[in-house]
């Protein structure tokens, strides 16, 4: 066997153990894969963010608490509670409307909030 032939061989088995080496650290080290890519929502025109944040942001305003109408916009700590106020003194509300009754609530801020809001 001539010199040429044994470093070939030699080659060969060389990338053979690498192979095996590589396959068991693939093996042993076995994470899934997670490709991150940007959103770039603002770019779609067909995707309306105010809807996607209604949906997943509404109050049910006869169950809410006045820490979640304080989460609505233009609502603060001093508002929630008469809201909530309200309606334990007058029982529940039949309509998403009825807010308008509460002292604070013009027809500007119910459409503000209105979209943010559910009758259960």
């Amino acid at each position: 066997m001539t010199r040429q032939e044994k470093s070939v061989i030699y080659f060969l088995i060389a990338m053979l153990f690498l192979g095996l080496a590589v396959k068991y650290c693939k093996a042993a080290f076995n994470r899934p894969y997670l490709k991150i890519e940007p959103a770039n929502i603002a770019a779609d025109k067909n995707i309306d963010i105010k809807k996607i944040i209604r949906e997943n942001e509404t109050v049910k305003i006869n169950a809410a608490t006045k820490e979640d109408f304080s989460r609505l916009p233009g609502i603060g700590p001093g508002l929630a509670e008469r809201i909530v106020e309200y309606r334990d003194s007058n029982g529940r509300f039949l309509e998403i409307d009825d807010l308008k009754k509460v002292k604070g609530i013009g027809e500007k801020k119910y459409e503000a909030i209105k979209d943010y809001l559910a009758v259960d």
